[in-house]
């Protein structure tokens, strides 16, 4: 993008929420900083951690111990904010050079869209028949049945890397009831999203190029992946009759997809069970 375009394209921040990760955190600043530098923006870190990770220059640090659950910070980043559009970032994804540019670009090009993000999260064709079945009457999410990269509006952007007009996300707000980090947070702010603003106003990019390494510390395994799956299948089990459409086949087939040992982050079937069971 040459520089008088940049000049007049909307403003950018980079924002990161990160609680007790500190490796993970520095290996995504070292390709969040260049992109940032290249585009002209800010990056922001929300650190839940007690004891405050190590930043390069020019990184600003909000240091919140206090704060609950990944919403909560969502939330500080926004208002601590003065960019036009921010960027969410999960603290363990790398970024192309590229990305900061890009999105300015889309932002000042595309005035009636609000956000716009990369397809992250790509799938087999079994695994996708299987999300289909799930999702008759399930939960439902159409970033799940998606082969790779694309340029398409869409209802939702992946949690670990989407850009949002800032006013627009002020004005919703993620739902800090939601203290874990997190179950559904970003899909439900999509959901209000659409219902102030109208349906499709996102859009997945292809010249937006993520890599999420979820590297997280509490999952990086097959066993602890299980347990993890298996503690959010028996919370959605014990949603039945809350206005959750799911019935006793869909949870089967979401136990089925969890234990077969496939995806992007293959768990063990005994993770799986003793997660559903609530046995470490």
């Amino acid at each position: 993008m040459p520089v008088a375009e940049m000049i007049q394209a909307p403003s950018l921040a980079f924002l990161i929420p990160t609680r007790d990760r500190p490796q993970a955190l520095a290996l995504t600043l070292a390709s969040v900083v260049p992109a940032a530098a290249w585009a002209g923006a800010q990056v922001l870190v929300c650190d839940q951690s007690v004891t405050p990770s190590q930043v390069p220059a020019g990184v600003r640090v909000v240091h919140r111990p206090d704060l609950s659950g990944l919403p909560a910070a969502r939330n500080l980043l926004l208002r601590t904010s003065s960019a036009d559009v921010v960027c969410f970032l999960d603290d363990d994804v790398d970024l192309a050079a590229q990305v900061g540019v890009q999105l300015r670009h889309l932002a000042g090009e595309e005035p009636d869209l609000l956000g716009w993000g990369p397809v992250v999260e790509t799938r087999s064709a079994t695994i996708r028949r299987l999300h289909r079945l799930v999702h008759l009457g399930g939960f439902r999410d159409s970033r799940r049945l998606l082969s790779g990269p694309c340029d398409r509006r869409i209802r939702a952007l992946f949690g670990c890397c989407f850009a949002i007009r800032r006013q627009a996300a002020l004005a919703i707000g993620f739902d800090q009831r939601r203290s874990g980090y997190a179950l559904g947070e970003d899909l439900d702010f999509f959901r209000r999203l659409e219902s102030a603003y109208g349906p499709k106003r996102l859009r997945f990019a292809a010249c937006l190029h993520v890599a999420h390494r979820r590297d997280g510390h509490d999952r990086s395994g097959p066993r602890k992946r299980g347990l993890a799956k298996g503690a959010f299948l028996r919370w959605w089990a014990s949603r039945h009759g809350q206005g959750d459409p799911a019935t006793p086949l869909h949870l089967i087939l979401a136990l089925l997809a969890a234990a077969s040992g496939q995806g992007n982050e293959a768990a063990s079937w005994q993770g799986v069970w003793r997660g559903v069971v609530g046995s470490e």
